[in-house]
C-alpha cells in the first residue's frame, strides 16, 4: 500500500516556488519546438489536418504545433498552453508565440513547472512574468484545495509567518485571545464554535503607510454553523478560505514581481463550526469598529469575519482596497460558474480592477452597488448580516460590506464563488482564481 500524500510539504515547497522561482525561463533555442498559432487559412492534405483551430495540436517531427484560434484572448491562451504543457518533455523547449507570451508560460508551467522554457530575448520579461503567474495561482491551488484538518485557521498563520520570513514581508498574527482582547468581535464570534480558534494575519510589503490593502475572506471550513448546511452542501467548504488563499499566495510573490509600491493584507481565519461557544441566531456582537452586527444566520459567516477585516484595512486609508471572498452563490446564479462578480462604490477603482482582471485573463463582470437596498441590512441600531429576502444578495452582501468601508475609500469588493472551484468535490480542484488579477493590478508589466 502506497504512503498518503504529504500535503504540508507540498504546499512548503510551491511557497519556496513563489518566492525563489522554478524551473529555468531563458532567452535562448533549443532542440524541441512547441509552436502556437493562429488559425491557419489553409492546409495540407491529409486525414487529420491541422487547422490551428483554438485546442487543436499537431505533432511535426521535433516541433509540437499548438492552435489558438482566430482571435484568441489570453484567457484562451493559457488554456490552450494548460492543455499543451501534458506533453511537455524535460528536457529544454523552445517557445514561439504570436502573442500573449506571458500566458502561454503560465500555462505550459501550470502542470510541468520544471521543464526549461526557451523564449526570444525580446520576449524574456513578459515569459519571466508568466512563470510567476503560475508559481503563485500553483500555491493558492495548493492551499484551497487542502482538507480542513491541514489547513486549519493556526496553520494558516503559520504558513504566513513562514511566507513573510522568507518573502521578505513584515507579519503579525492575533491568535484566538487576543482577536477577542482587541475589539474583533465579529470574527470572534464566527469562530468561536470550533476548537481550531479564529486567528488574524496581517502581512505588510514595503515600508510607509500601504497604497494598497488586501483583504481576503479565510473560513477554513465552513459547516454553516448553529444553521447547519446539509451535509451534501458542506463537502466542497473548504473552498470558502479562497479569497484569503488567494492573497496570502500574491503577496508571497510580491518581491520577486518587482511591486512598485506599499501593500498590507488583512486575512481574517476562522472555522464556523457549532461547538458550545458558536454564535447563534439573534446573537448581537460588535465589530472592530464599533459597527454592532446583528446575526441572524450563523450560515452568512463569511461577511460578518470580513467587517472585521475591511474595517481594520480601511483604518490605514489607503489608495485602493480589495477584498476576495467566495461570498454567496447569488453571484454564480448571476453569472455561471466561471465569471466573478465585482462591486464598488468607485468607478475608477472597479475600472481599474477589471482591466486587471482583463490582462490576466480573469473573467469579471460589475454588478450594480445599489444603496436602494440598504434597508435590508440596516437595523436600528447597526447591520444585520441576512437582508431578510431571498432575492439581490449578492447586492446585499456588498451593501452589508460597505457598511464597514468610508465612503472615501476607493473599495472593490470581488465575489468569485463559481470560479474559485471547478470539478467534483474529492479533487485538488482549486482554480486559484483571482491571483493572476491581483498581480496584474498591483505589478502592471511597463
Amino acid at each position: 500500500m502506497s504512503s498518503g500524500r504529504d500535503r504540508v510539504a507540498e504546499i512548503e515547497a510551491a511557497i519556496d516556488a513563489v518566492v525563489n522561482g522554478t524551473g529555468a525561463v531563458t532567452a535562448g533555442s533549443a532542440a524541441r519546438r512547441i509552436k502556437f498559432e493562429t488559425t491557419v487559412a489553409s492546409v495540407d492534405d491529409g486525414w487529420l489536418p491541422f487547422t490551428g483551430a483554438l485546442g487543436s495540436m499537431a505533432a511535426d517531427g521535433a516541433t509540437l504545433r499548438v492552435g489558438l484560434g482566430d482571435d484568441p484572448t489570453v484567457e484562451d491562451a493559457r488554456r490552450a498552453a494548460t492543455a499543451a504543457s501534458e506533453f511537455l518533455p524535460d528536457e529544454p523547449v523552445l517557445v514561439e508565440t504570436p502573442v500573449f507570451v506571458g500566458a502561454v508560460v503560465d500555462g505550459l508551467s501550470s502542470l510541468r513547472s520544471g521543464t526549461p522554457l526557451r523564449v526570444q530575448k525580446e520576449s524574456l520579461a513578459d515569459a519571466q512574468r508568466g512563470r510567476l503567474a503560475s508559481d503563485v495561482a500553483r500555491l493558492a491551488r495548493l492551499l484551497v484545495s487542502a482538507p480542513a484538518n491541514v489547513l486549519t485557521p493556526a496553520a494558516a498563520a503559520g504558513w504566513a509567518r513562514r511566507i513573510a520570513a522568507s518573502a521578505g514581508l513584515e507579519c503579525s498574527v492575533l491568535g484566538p485571545s487576543e482577536v477577542v482582547s482587541q475589539g474583533f468581535g465579529a470574527l470572534a464570534a464566527i469562530g468561536g464554535g470550533s476548537a481550531n480558534g479564529p486567528h488574524l494575519v496581517s502581512l505588510e510589503f514595503g515600508s510607509g503607510e500601504p497604497d494598497v490593502c488586501l483583504v481576503g475572506k479565510g473560513i477554513t471550513f465552513d459547516s454553516g454553523g448553529l444553521s447547519l448546511k446539509s451535509p451534501a452542501a458542506m463537502q466542497s467548504m473548504r473552498l470558502d478560505v479562497a479569497g484569503a488563499a488567494t492573497v496570502l499566495a500574491v503577496m508571497a510573490g510580491l518581491r520577486r514581481a518587482g511591486c512598485p509600491v506599499p501593500v498590507r493584507a488583512v486575512l481574517p481565519f476562522a472555522e464556523n463550526l457549532p461547538g458550545p461557544g458558536a454564535a447563534r441566531p439573534g446573537d448581537v456582537v460588535t465589530a472592530w469598529n464599533g459597527t454592532e452586527i446583528q446575526i441572524m444566520d450563523t450560515d452568512f459567516e463569511g461577511r460578518v469575519v470580513l467587517a472585521d477585516a475591511l474595517a481594520l484595512a480601511a483604518s490605514f486609508r489607503p489608495r485602493l482596497l480589495v477584498d476576495l471572498a467566495t461570498l454567496t452563490y447569488q453571484a454564480e446564479i448571476a453569472l455561471g460558474p466561471s465569471i466573478a462578480a465585482v462591486f464598488g462604490r468607485s468607478s475608477p477603482a472597479v475600472s481599474s480592477f477589471l482591466q486587471a482582471g482583463s490582462r490576466a485573463g480573469e473573467p469579471l463582470w460589475p454588478l450594480p452597488y445599489d444603496e436602494r437596498y440598504l434597508d435590508q441590512v440596516r437595523t436600528p441600531s447597526g447591520v444585520r448580516n441576512h437582508p431578510l429576502h431571498d432575492s439581490g444578495r449578492a447586492i446585499t452582501a456588498a451593501l452589508f460590506l460597505g457598511c464597514f468601508v468610508p465612503h472615501d475609500v476607493p473599495w472593490v469588493h470581488c465575489d468569485m464563488t463559481g470560479p474559485a472551484w471547478s470539478g467534483d468535490t474529492s479533487g485538488d480542484n482549486a482554480t486559484g482564481f483571482g491571483a493572476r488579477t491581483l498581480l496584474e493590478l498591483l505589478t502592471p508589466a511597463s
